[in-house]
């Protein structure tokens, strides 16, 4: 940046002054030059006499500072939306005589609705009585089979102006007790926000049972793998079973087409479908275990009708699979269990499989069929 100045020395002519700020054609420092009439060379500074009379006049001195307009940057302080798994309660869905059973109200259970879950009843014999806990809701429907009460549960539940992150349906009878003594409720309900799998259960305590199969035989005989937490699952008991927000309407509603041969077969259905769909990411949690501590008479038995494997594979062609890929899976797992029967729960690969990552996107076909 230069500055101009012109003035008149005693007895000699106009001379000007050119004083340069910053970086000089003379290096970096203030530098000053000179040029008098007849002198065209600024090869280096010109002294100035002392006993000059300086008259500094400016010529035009137009110091234009440049205007800074310091308009700050206003960040977009957008809030992030907490991820489901964090906000979303959950919602109990349970078949029971008439009300809960003392247990399940306790604030330990289903009793406490600052917890972050609601609670929906059908009562199958009796309308409930009791005054309602304000996060309990009763409706009662005495013509219902297991299967048909459930899938008035679940038509409530999708009717419900509110969203769920998973879908527990249990029967009112069960008792959960955690193997490592804390309280098995809260314990299952943060494995579902901290794990976020397609659909969930538990084992059970009773002795020759078919999950303890999965876990005790073919886990430690073929998968060769350590205890954890929870594994990949075929088989699942219905007594105690959480669909994710994102698998339940690809899951449900039950078939109860055979109803009258066994109440076992609506819950084949929904394992079959289960495999086909979200295979590996279908998980049982070994260290929070169901009891069911009442027997009432059912039609029950593992009976596999021709027609029901040909059923399956029409439904999932109709309703659930809409890719040639997880129709060749539906057809590779129904006969399998056709020529198995259910001893395809505890062979199939499927209980190798490592279950997918905590929160990972719940799709399916997340693995490839065996």
């Amino acid at each position: 940046t230069s500055f101009i100045y012109s003035f008149v020395s005693s007895g000699q002519s106009t001379q000007t002054i050119t004083l340069y700020y910053g970086k000089s054609p003379h290096g970096s420092k203030l530098h000053r030059e000179l040029i008098a009439e007849g002198r065209t060379s600024s090869s280096s500074p010109a002294s100035v006499s002392t006993n000059a009379t300086h008259l500094l006049t400016p010529t035009t001195h137009l110091l234009t500072p440049t205007t800074h307009l310091l308009t700050p940057t206003t960040p977009l302080l957008t809030p992030t939306t907490p991820p489901a798994y964090l906000v979303l309660p959950i919602l109990y869905l349970v078949q029971t005589e008439k009300c809960l059973p003392s247990y399940l109200q306790s604030n330990d259970v289903l009793g406490n609705g600052s917890l972050g879950f609601d609670v929906m009843v059908l009562s199958y014999k009796e309308a409930c009585d009791n005054p309602p806990l304000r996060h309990v809701h009763y409706f009662l429907n005495s013509n219902t089979t297991w299967t048909t009460g459930r899938n008035l549960l679940f038509e409530a539940a999708m009717n419900r102006n509110k969203n769920y992150l998973y879908y527990v349906f249990m029967d009112g009878d069960i008792v959960l007790i955690d193997l490592k003594n804390s309280n098995p409720w809260r314990k299952f309900e943060a494995f579902l926000r901290s794990v976020e799998p397609a659909i969930a259960a538990v084992d059970l305590v009773q002795d020759n049972n078919f999950l303890k199969m999965v876990r005790d035989v073919h886990r430690d005989r073929q998968c060769s793998r350590e205890e954890e937490d929870y594994i990949s699952c075929v088989w699942f008991d219905a007594i105690f079973n959480a669909f994710h927000y994102n698998a339940v309407h690809r899951i449900l509603p039950y078939d109860s087409t055979y109803d009258k041969l066994s109440w076992y077969a609506s819950q084949m259905a929904v394992i079959a479908r289960s495999e086909v769909l979200f295979r590996g990411q279908v998980v049982l949690h070994t260290q929070v275990v169901g009891e069911n501590r009442e027997h009432r008479p059912y039609p029950r038995g593992f009976y596999f009708p021709e027609n029901m494997f040909k059923r399956w594979l029409s439904d999932f062609a109709e309703r659930h699979v809409q890719s040639s890929k997880l129709l060749q899976c539906a057809n590779v797992y129904v006969n399998q269990w056709r020529t198995m029967g259910v001893e395809h729960g505890w062979s199939s690969s499927t209980l190798c499989l490592p279950p997918p990552p905590p929160h990972d996107v719940i799709e399916p076909g997340w693995y490839s069929c065996a």
